[in-house]
């Protein structure tokens, strides 16, 4: 018998299979592709999803660790909520790293602009 997820109610073997195919295309554009700006945009879109999931999960009285590693915690020999712990860990540096890299970019872009104006002598408004 096949777990439901308690979010979605689908079985948690096909929302796994959702979210890998959705991690892999990610993965794609960011290692084979050179559109740094959609890379991150990317990442930070998929992290958000996994943000609004685990709120989510925390906002119908879920308390259970992420079984999202299957047995794979068995196997490194930890807990599943020492595993869980490591995964909102992974999850914040993505969630920060992915919106800092963007806004950082961002600003970069808006002095460029400005700077190209001041050498143009005209108002950028």
């Amino acid at each position: 018998m096949d777990v439901a997820d308690p979010l979605f109610g689908i079985p948690f073997r096909y929302l796994l299979l959702l979210v890998g195919l959705a991690e892999l295309l990610v993965a794609f554009f960011c290692l084979f592709t050179d559109k740094a700006q959609f890379s991150l945009l990317a990442v930070a879109w998929l992290s958000t999803n996994f943000l609004v999931y685990r709120l989510g999960l925390w906002f119908i009285g879920w308390h259970k660790p992420c079984g999202c590693l299957g047995n794979l915690t068995d196997m490194l020999h930890i807990s599943p909520t020492t595993a869980d712990n490591i995964m909102k860990a992974v999850l914040a540096y993505l969630l920060v790293g992915s919106y800092a890299a963007l806004l950082w970019r961002w600003k970069q872009s808006r002095g460029r602009l400005a700077a190209a104006c001041l050498v143009e002598g005209t108002s950028c408004g």
